[in-house]
């Protein structure tokens, strides 16, 4: 049975994307089944990993597995080896209103994806910058939930509205819900700000583990752009030595 996680934050160019896609490479090179679930309207996720190939799946989706339009088996969409995909799409953002108004809107994601959890290791969910019923939906389908964050003054105090949210799902719709860790984001030497801001983020919440810093790269931005992993597009960079990391760390985790 698969390990559900969500890559989430209410706060938007923090790196979730990139997280989710690299951390799901990462995965799938260790021989671990992946599904990469996209419920971010803005589809960056799904266009990083098929394009304009997006188009073709108007009526098989996440919105309309959601909705009950559609059947996840029918959705999910083959990436690579190791690695599939249930995909967002253009028109996710009209479906938010038929979920809110949905009976058991809570758990439409979580249901939708029963059926097939057996068939895979993990599932890691990208999430949209926000706290609506997206994110509700990702969080309470999950086991674990990594918060990757910029570590500036805004990035660190914007964490509280997490934790918030995070107490809010224990107590609703999923009590099981636990804190992989934080992943610093997009880290630079350059000046001494994140290295400060990095000693705040562990005096304002130091039972909140922190995971693998990742430094801020280029090459990450170019691999999205590509379509490929930051493993594919240079192995040998910081960055991929920094998620490869992050990939054993994980595990560690996860399985103990």
């Amino acid at each position: 049975m698969a390990v559900v996680i969500s890559v989430a934050n209410q706060k938007g160019g923090v790196g979730k994307t990139t997280l989710t896609m690299n951390l799901g490479y990462g995965l799938a090179d260790m021989g671990k089944k992946v599904l990469l679930v996209d419920i971010d309207p803005q589809f960056n996720l799904t266009f990083a990993l098929i394009g304009m190939d997006v188009l073709k799946y108007t009526d098989d989706n996440v919105g309309t597995v959601m909705t009950r339009e559609s059947e996840v088996e029918s959705a999910i969409v083959p990436v690579r080896a190791n690695i599939d995909l249930l995909p967002s799409h253009l028109n996710l953002s009209a479906r938010e209103i038929e979920i809110i108004n949905a009976y058991n809107r809570e758990r439409r994601l979580e249901k939708a994806l029963l059926p097939v959890l057996p068939d895979y290791d993990y599932v890691l969910i990208d999430n949209p910058p926000s706290m609506g019923i997206f994110l509700v939906n990702s969080l309470t389908a999950s086991d674990y939930v990594i918060i990757p964050l910029e570590l500036s003054y805004f990035g660190v105090i914007g964490m509280q509205l997490m934790f918030n949210l995070m107490r809010m799902i224990r107590e609703e719709t999923n009590e099981n819900l636990k804190l992989l860790g934080l992943v610093p984001n997009k880290f630079t030497r350059q000046t001494k700000v994140p290295k400060m801001r990095l000693k705040e983020l562990k005096e304002a919440y130091p039972d909140a583990p922190i995971l693998t810093t990742i430094p801020k790269a280029i090459a990450l931005e170019k691999a999205q752009s590509q379509g490929l992993s930051i493993f594919e597009f240079d192995g040998k960079s910081r960055a991929s030595k920094a998620f490869s990391k992050l990939t054993r760390e994980v595990v560690d985790i996860v399985e103990g």
